[in-house]
């Protein structure tokens, strides 16, 4: 009777799981794993390799940020060192440091509990010299230390072609310095040879960049490199022009506008190329300034009638609103199959005071000076007061 009991039991338990495969399969938060599973290295002979031979179901959403190894129905499968990661307690070594699990300590963790033990002993009154670092402080140690070179990208080439260039980046500190890369707005049109590494005290790393022209146009983007929670931004510039060349454009920027505030305008000089025939022909020219993320915050068109080559001078107003920050000032030039593109990069800062007082406070001398000036006007203004008075006291009498 038990034996029949146990019979029906399992029967059903079959058959539930087959409706719930059923249900379940066409998900997309279903796969089934049946087979050889490995985590922990990128080749067999490493010593992070681990293999498991298992049949499960795999949960969660397969390309989810936060999905790691889910296999069978209650196991998972932590990650060795060096595996991309979200969260401490997916590592088997129990840290994730800059998404990349570590049997050891983070270092900005360990930053984080100076910190915080020397902000509980200035709470307890215990002083003792401890000094909190405020992220500020964090971002200028950290920038006085880690060098990139080139400090910004600009690749020009026709449609169709390829090309390489390097980013290096420098650590002259004496802490390791763990670097994650990402790619922002130019993504279709690059690869990095990297996306992490260490970045040992006194060395070197050299990243390759890969730019292949896909289609016609200016494309801004950045890379931005993230070093224990701050992030360091390389400006991209790719253009592209087309493969028939019959107009040439340049633009350039008053080394004096490099920087421009918030309100004013931005001056350029424009020069505009003839090189296929030698006839007056109607050429259509496109202004566009971007952000670092691609995003469009001007744009204006214009045709000129050109036979040879003509210069210009271009002023853009820039909105009072604009964030500050790097942004690119575009010109494109387009007749018939031909597409010609130049820009440059320049600054938007924040518009100054009419008056700045900071500058005024710091000044101690000229403070001085407008001091005894005041006072001067007020002794002045007094005794001829008090000498008025007098005076018409007397007539009085």
């Amino acid at each position: 009777m038990i034996a029949k009991k146990i019979f029906i039991f399992f029967l059903v338990f079959l058959i539930a799981v087959s409706i719930s495969y059923s249900f379940q399969a066409n998900s997309s938060n279903f796969k089934l794993s049946t087979g050889i599973v490995s985590s922990g290295g990128d080749i067999v002979n490493s010593s992070n390799y681990k293999n498991y031979v298992a049949t499960g179901i795999i949960g969660g959403v397969v390309n989810s940020s936060t999905y790691k190894n889910l296999l069978g129905f209650f196991y998972t499968w932590l990650l060795a060192d060096d595996q991309p990661c979200t969260a401490n307690n997916q590592c088997e070594g129990g840290f994730c440091c800059s998404n990349l699990c570590s049997s050891s300590s983070c270092p900005v963790e360990a930053e984080e509990e100076a910190e915080a033990a020397a902000a509980a002993a200035a709470a307890a009154g215990g002083g003792g010299g401890a000094v909190i670092v405020t992220e500020e402080e964090r971002l200028e140690e950290l920038l006085r230390t880690y060098r990139i070179n080139p400090s910004s990208i600009k690749v020009k080439i026709a449609l169709g072609e390829k090309a390489e260039e390097i980013l290096t980046f420098e650590n002259t500190g004496d802490k390791v310095l763990i670097t994650s890369l990402k790619i922002e707005g130019v993504n279709k049109f690059l690869t990095l040879s990297d996306n992490f590494f260490d970045l040992e005290p006194g060395k070197s790393f050299v990243v390759g960049m890969d730019f292949i022209a896909k289609t016609v146009g200016n494309f801004v983007g950045q890379i931005i490199a993230s070093v224990y929670r701050v992030e360091i931004s390389v400006p991209v510039i790719f253009e592209v022009i087309s493969e028939l060349i019959l107009f040439d454009v340049k633009i350039d920027i008053p080394t004096a506008y490099s920087e421009v505030e918030q309100g004013s305008e931005l001056k350029t000089q424009i020069t505009l190329l003839n090189v296929g025939a030698p006839r007056i022909v109607d050429v259509f020219v496109r202004y566009v300034i971007k952000d670092l993320s691609g995003n469009i915050v001007y744009e204006e068109t214009e045709t000129f009638s050109v036979e040879k080559q003509i210069s210009y001078s271009k002023s853009f107003n820039i909105h009072d609103n604009l964030d500050p920050g790097s942004y690119v000032v575009v010109v494109e030039v387009m007749y018939a199959d031909s597409f010609a593109v130049s820009s440059q990069l320049f600054k938007v800062v924040e518009k100054k005071a009419l008056v700045d007082v900071e500058l005024i406070t710091k000044n101690t001398t000229l403070m001085i000076l407008l001091t005894f000036i005041l006072l001067s006007i007020i002794t002045v203004l007094v005794y001829r007061l008090a000498y008025i008075s007098k005076r018409g006291k007397r007539k009085k009498k």
